[in-house]
């Protein structure tokens, strides 16, 4: 029975981990009968790869604020103002004076949010939307009433692919790191399954509750930097409603929306690769655009239900043995 028991919770375990991959495989392979080679085009694979990126980004500085149970509703609108002033600094100082600018601005606004939550108190979904709200107008009145700015052509070199795949790939190593292999990763997951607990063992909760929207920004600003590099410009409208599209990757990757230790870095990487090909597999399938929208709510609901149903189930089989090998 016990060894009954031990098969039925490395079951959940396993199903739990290859979750996203069982996602992912399968939005492949219908998009890959419905619009057959055109997939995989050399041409369309870095269409892919392009739109992957910069949600991958948003995802591994949001990924420590959602292992602890908060939200980062002002990712998109601090990724534009973050460039904005940035752009500004340019004008000012220089060229180069723009990506330090940028990050500065991304890290500054990230760890005033995270004060905010720390140290007032005030709930994240609160101060974020209120920021998303304010950083917009901000935007709209640094870039005159709505008018684009225009860059120093050689930004427009951080879009090419020597260029942007390097930093993309050195990123993902430094956040993988420091969420798997640190405190800040490991703090961050003991705050989402239980922050009294992780306060009475001596985790200095407000410290790292800081940390992580300060992360959240600066990756923002990374975000900001190969927007402008992409565009060659800053436009008003730029970020808008991304933190929704990085939230849902996250999700249908399978980090839990209530955070925890089932937060896995892997999980960011799966979820934007599976968002970038769900939403090219329907743009190149020529579904209309509110069809499209339509499609990626219910599979996001779909996802996120079947995660929630698994994770309980995980949870239960541990607790049914736990109890069992106590008696």
């Amino acid at each position: 029975m016990k060894k009954e028991d031990n098969s039925k919770k490395n079951y959940w375990s396993f199903f739990q981990k290859m979750f996203p991959f069982i996602g992912l495989l399968t939005i492949i392979i219908v998009f890959s009968i419905i619009s057959g080679p055109r997939l995989w085009t050399v041409r369309n694979l870095k269409t892919i790869i392009s739109t992957m990126i910069p949600l991958c980004i948003g995802g591994m500085g949001m990924i420590f604020v959602a292992a602890q149970g908060s939200t980062d509703m002002s990712q998109g609108s601090l990724l534009a103002l973050a460039a904005t002033l940035g752009g500004v600094i340019s004008m000012h100082l220089g060229f180069w004076a723009f990506i330090p600018g940028t990050l500065l601005v991304g890290l500054l606004i990230g760890i005033f949010n995270g004060t905010m939550l720390a140290r007032l108190k005030v709930p994240s979904l609160m101060v974020t939307l209120a920021m998303l709200i304010a950083l917009r107008a901000l935007v709209i009145f640094f870039t005159t009433s709505g008018q684009e700015i225009r860059i120093d052509p050689r930004i427009l070199m951080l879009n090419r692919e020597s260029v942007k795949y390097p930093i993309f790939i050195a990123l993902v190593l430094i956040m993988w790191y420091l969420f798997d292999f640190t405190k800040a990763g490991f703090f961050s997951k003991c705050i989402g399954e239980n922050q009294v607990v992780g306060q009475f063992a001596g985790i200095p909760v407000k410290t790292y509750k800081t940390l992580a929207f300060a992360l959240s920004g600066l990756m923002a600003g990374f975000v900001g930097i190969f927007s402008v590099g992409r565009i060659g410009g800053i436009a008003p409208t730029m970020g808008n409603f991304f933190e929704l599209q990085v939230m849902t990757a996250m999700f249908v990757g399978g980090v839990p929306v209530t955070g925890g230790a089932s937060s896995k870095f892997y999980k960011v990487l799966v979820g934007s690769l599976m968002l970038a090909f769900l939403q090219n597999g329907l743009t190149i399938s020529r579904v209309p655009s509110e069809v499209s929208e339509l499609i990626q709510g219910l599979i996001l609901l779909s996802v996120v239900f079947l995660g929630l149903l698994v994770h309980d189930k995980f949870l239960q089989r541990q607790t049914a043995l736990a109890a069992k090998e106590s008696e």
